[in-house]
């Protein structure tokens, strides 16, 4: 892929976040290339661009990014390169003019609430949706549900002190849950987390326990799972609708040593087990998914795949390895012993 198209594919929703720029409902924003006192300007996630509908500016996330900071084109396509793409080698611009991406100091002023309240109703995006629903079913009274689940995740080996690391909730009132969501949120908000499905209903309904995402200390993404085995044609796992995933646990990454061993495992729950047992680790939510950009938060240690005893795992562990040594990354690979499916398995059997 040529390094056009590449860095026009980075996300202009990621790209905004970074400046500091808060987006409100309906991804809408004030537009910064013309005064303005209420929000025209949208961001379209579908296709990576943006139109404002009071000055008519449109374009692509480099065209963005060029009004932005006053650059040409090809300039704001080198520097969003150099910040966004692992593989990108600033040698090929001009050495000593790239600049890692700053908040914008004008970002960080209060935005006026129009008048209008009925049209303009501002609210954060994504991670602020997503707390809120963490913390309507953290406050519910506990049901039959959430105490099964609870049981079932100290049954896996987890303890208390885990769980409250992670945050894991759970959904036990479904129905209390989805209408507090559609009465205080557009529908159109909830679609685009991925929250709520294109019929209009709250995607974990089967899949009681919440394993929340953090980076950054915010709420990123949400993946839920059945309580226990899953009932014929229900997957184990429910992933946010539409909306791509994220590494668990990324922010340990932060804080080990330069050169210490990180693992790396399929799911959150292996992640858990390993961090419970005092050894990092960061999961990729299944072995099939891996972003190239997820590789350069490795740059700074060594990486052990732990991934699932089965054919799916064997192969991720080799085709993860040639993606890391392209960006000159040790790895190497641990299996579970036969017997044992993951390593969360046969974690909870040694203390058991």
């Amino acid at each position: 892929m040529d390094l056009l198209t590449s860095t026009r594919a980075i996300s202009l929703l990621q790209v905004v976040s970074d400046l500091g720029i808060t987006l409100y409902q309906f991804r809408k924003m004030r537009c910064p290339f013309h005064e303005e006192k209420t929000a025209s300007l949208v961001i379209y996630p579908q296709t990576n661009t943006y139109h404002c509908f009071g000055c008519g500016k449109h374009g692509d996330v480099i065209h963005f990014y060029a009004g932005i900071t006053q650059q040409d084109y090809t300039a704001a396509m080198h520097e969003l390169a150099f910040n966004y793409l692992p593989a990108y080698e600033p040698e090929r611009y001009r050495r000593g003019h790239l600049k890692k991406i700053q908040p914008m100091a004008a970002a960080r002023t209060k935005t006026a609430v129009p008048a209008d309240t009925k049209t303009y109703v501002y609210r954060p995006f994504h991670s602020t949706i997503y707390e809120d629903f963490q913390r309507i079913c953290e406050s519910l009274m506990p049901t039959a549900v959430s105490e099964e689940a609870w049981e079932y995740l100290l049954g896996r080996g987890f303890t208390e002190s885990t769980l409250h690391r992670f945050r894991l909730f759970s959904v036990s009132d479904y129905d209390t849950v989805q209408a507090y969501l559609r009465n205080t949120y557009a529908l159109g908000d909830l679609q685009e987390c991925g929250l709520f499905n294109e019929k209009g209903n709250l995607i974990f309904y089967r899949h009681s326990i919440i394993i929340p995402y953090f980076r950054g200390g915010k709420l990123v993404f949400l993946q839920g799972r059945v309580i226990g085995n899953p009932p014929e044609k229900t997957a184990k796992y429910q992933f946010l609708s539409g909306i791509p995933v994220e590494l668990f646990n990324a922010d340990v990454l932060e804080t080990v040593r330069t050169d210490q061993v990180v693992y790396l495992t399929e799911g959150a729950f292996d992640c858990m087990a390993l961090m419970q047992e005092g050894m990092p680790a960061v999961s990729l939510g299944s072995a099939t998914l891996f972003k190239r950009e997820w590789a350069r938060l490795f740059r700074r240690v060594r990486v052990c795949f732990y991934f699932d005893n089965d054919t799916a795992g064997r192969k991720a562990a080799i085709e993860f390895a040639e993606k890391f040594a392209e960006y000159r990354i040790e790895t190497h690979s641990r299996t579970v012993p036969e017997g044992y499916k993951d390593v969360s398995e046969y974690l909870a059997s040694r203390r058991s």
